[in-house]
């Protein structure tokens, strides 16, 4: 059995700090595009960029055969309306409660180049103004608004400040690390998965280790409304391990402290021989994971099914409670991750 390198804890979380503070809403991720390029400048990889702006990172000589999915594009959210009081109607940018977005702190990225503040709010925000209602009030995106943080009494202020339909909104990920191992903050989703990948070639680069057949990352940019790597995946790749969160939740078998292998989401069942490889390698290096299925749930795998690639699907997650909302997982859970990602991508 060839021993892994281990990732290091501290490297890890100070590269997920810096992909977590880099907003990447879908639909606005070029920000964190160059901060990957950037990133894998130094290495010996290939980079390139497709048509829709997705990453394909490649290692070794000749076509990829196989391949690692981890989507860059995160939660958020777009001016819908302007109302007459010059506040802001919202609709989602991907699959989320609105329920997560009341209080948050967010900003208007302004087609001028401006970054205009604000909070998101219920209709009714004050209790001493709606008693009971504050209470009572429906929980959806059209109860909710933006109050931004501009001298505005009208939908025409608002317009001249540079506001318009259409222009994304970022919230704030208030990310914090605690010392008993948890990661805390918004959009886990999906950069802890982008964090392993990079300690991933870290460690390959600084143990002089290299793929046994042609590999690739693909880093997609539209995960989080379905398209993911089938709009980007190289069609040589036989195998694909899309690496993304696993959802921790009183009916599932997700742990925040171990890997998780996940067999079926939303788009039907995973290919059984290669999770069986992946189960097989999680137990060879006494790696802690569990197996579940999902029920709501799509992935970069899903995407390349759903696309018709001819290619092995698997998914990969690091369990998480409160997905798509505050998200938390452990450290435990996303070591196990990288260490697996990185016996696969050795594995002959």
């Amino acid at each position: 059995m060839q021993e892994l390198p281990l990732p290091l804890p501290e490297r890890l979380q100070a590269t997920l700090r810096v992909l977590l503070l880099e907003d990447s809403p879908v639909g606005a991720t070029d920000g964190m595009l160059r901060l990957l390029q950037d990133k894998l400048a130094p290495w010996p990889v290939r980079q390139s960029v497709t048509a829709r702006g997705n990453l394909i990172v490649t290692l070794g000589e000749g076509d990829p055969k196989r391949a690692i999915a981890a989507h860059m594009d995160t939660l958020g959210a777009m001016v819908q309306y302007i109302l007459p009081s010059g506040r802001l109607e919202l609709t989602p940018l991907g699959t989320w409660s609105a329920r997560f977005a009341e209080g948050a702190r967010a900003t208007i990225w302004c087609n001028n180049g401006e970054r205009i503040r604000g909070t998101i709010l219920p209709r009714h925000a004050s209790g001493h103004a709606w008693s009971e209602v504050v209470d009572t009030q429906p929980v959806n995106w059209a109860q909710i608004e933006f109050r931004p943080d501009i001298v505005t009494h009208s939908a025409e202020d608002s317009r001249a400040a540079g506001i318009a339909p259409g222009q994304i909104v970022a919230l704030d990920v208030e990310p914090e690390f605690t010392q008993t191992g948890f990661l805390v903050s918004r959009y886990l989703d999906n950069k802890v998965a982008i964090a392993c990948a990079l300690e991933c070639l870290s460690l390959l680069k600084e143990n002089d280790l290299a793929p046994t057949v042609p590999f690739c990352f693909a880093f997609t940019n539209a995960e989080e409304v379905g398209h993911g790597a089938g709009t980007s995946l190289p069609p040589s790749v036989d195998d694909l391990v899309s690496v993304d969160i696993a959802p921790v939740a009183a009916n599932q078998h997700s742990s925040e402290f171990h890997a998780t292998l996940g067999y079926k989401d939303a788009a039907g069942p995973h290919s059984q021989s290669l999770l069986a490889e992946l189960e097989i390698l999680a137990q060879t290096h006494e790696l802690p994971y569990v197996r579940d299925v999902f029920r709501h749930y799509h992935s970069d795998g899903s995407s390349v099914k759903n696309a018709g690639y001819d290619t092995r699907t698997a998914l990969l997650g690091f369990g998480t409670d409160s997905t798509h909302g505050y998200e938390r997982t452990h450290m435990t859970s996303v070591l196990a991750v990288t260490r697996l990602m990185l016996a696969w991508v050795l594995q002959r």
